[in-house]
């Protein structure tokens, strides 16, 4: 019984990762709609949502998207990269169990376009070669996406099952959500 209450609560992560990730994905999607030159109402219409949730979904200034300005008590929002504050970065994207911070989605795009180690006084990143390593944001495979970079220093953490931290620790990230989360952060600045 113990074992199939383990594999249900592990059944459900999976699930509710799934979810988050599909969530994160829509909101991106009516972000784009917006930007291409939807209307909020044309988009809330089509999509039969409120006016004012696609303008909340939308305006990630506001505090409603997936990036959100630094609240003065979110002290315990630290980036799952690189350890660092809020007080001390200018955004940190959230993910399932996890953020990252801009500067270290900068450092993520020059390891995944050079394949080559990276570094910055606070964390170090590695191009991934393991093939059953996974994104801490999306849950994907590497060989699934282009490809997955990891701060092996750090300790793992997202919404992945305790037995992928202990085979492949360090936390992950891949080229996709690398790119996606560099635009929510041009969005956020825009």
């Amino acid at each position: 019984m113990l074992r199939e209450a383990r594999e249900a609560r592990n059944r459900a992560r999976d699930l509710q990762h799934g979810a988050d990730q599909a969530q994160i994905g829509y909101q991106h999607s009516i972000r784009q709609l917006h930007a291409a030159g939807g209307s909020l109402r044309e988009i809330g219409d089509a999509l039969e949502l409120s006016y004012q949730r696609v303008h909340q979904i939308v305006d990630v200034a506001a505090g409603k998207g997936a990036v959100k300005e630094r609240p003065a008590d979110a002290g315990n929002q630290i980036c799952s990269f690189c350890g660092v504050g809020t007080s001390e970065v200018s955004a940190l994207v959230a993910g399932p169990g996890l953020f990252i911070c801009s500067d270290c989605v900068g450092l993520a795009t020059v390891v995944l376009a050079s394949a080559e180690e990276a570094a910055s006084r606070s964390t170090r990143f590695v191009s991934e070669t393991r093939p059953g390593a996974r994104c801490g944001f999306c849950g994907k495979q590497l060989r699934a996406v282009a490809g997955l970079v990891a701060a092996p220093d750090r300790a793992a953490s997202g919404k992945l099952p305790r037995r992928h931290a202990r085979r492949f620790p360090g936390v992950r990230i891949c080229s996709e959500c690398v790119t996606l989360c560099g635009e929510i952060l041009a969005e956020w600045r825009a």
